[in-house]
């Protein structure tokens, strides 16, 4: 009895470690070739809000806050940090609305999932920094934005497809 109950820990236990494979490594290995941006207004060491989207702005590409019909979110194409016309347009938008208000917003760069956690987080700082200059060009004060990196680690959409990736690889311009 005792063998028995031995036998089936031990397959328990390989069974667990096959079912823990690690996604591929599909992105731009060691990270080497990026710069780690610092950051525009702040160091980016400071992580804004806790847990996820948080108040009014639960909903990514809902009307909270003062995103209204253009959204908040710019998307990058892989492994890019330049902006797109798209993405200008949503920019300048955003600096349109934030020109109204004095208040201060923080700009968050995101990747998908594949690349390693270093190389994420450079080309998020990377993301971000882009959007914020983009704002400061149209005329929003540096002081009132700072610029955060969270790499791969807050996905907005769960998949390991070119579909879910594409969503992933953003800068979100967040009210504070």
């Amino acid at each position: 009895m005792k063998r028995l109950v031995t036998i089936f820990i031990t397959v328990l236990f390989l069974g667990t470690l096959a079912g823990c494979g690690a996604v591929p490594n599909e992105g731009p290995g060691d990270g080497a070739s990026s710069q780690a941006g610092g950051g525009v207004g702040g160091d980016g060491s400071s992580v804004g809000r806790p847990g996820g989207y948080g108040s009014n702005l639960d909903d990514p590409n809902g009307t909270g806050g003062m995103r209204g019909e253009m959204g908040r979110l710019v998307h990058f194409d892989f492994n890019s940090a330049m902006l797109t016309a798209e993405g200008e347009e949503i920019l300048a938008y955003n600096a349109r609305q934030l020109s109204k208000t004095s208040g201060r917003i923080q700009v968050e760069g995101h990747c998908d999932e594949r690349g390693t956690r270093e190389y994420n987080l450079a080309l998020g700082q990377q993301r971000a920094d882009a959007a914020a200059r983009y704002l400061i060009s149209q005329g929003i004060d540096a002081s009132r934005i700072k610029t955060i990196s969270y790499g791969k680690e807050r996905p907005l959409v769960r998949g390991h497809e070119d579909q879910s990736w594409a969503q992933n690889r953003r800068a979100e311009v967040v009210p504070q």
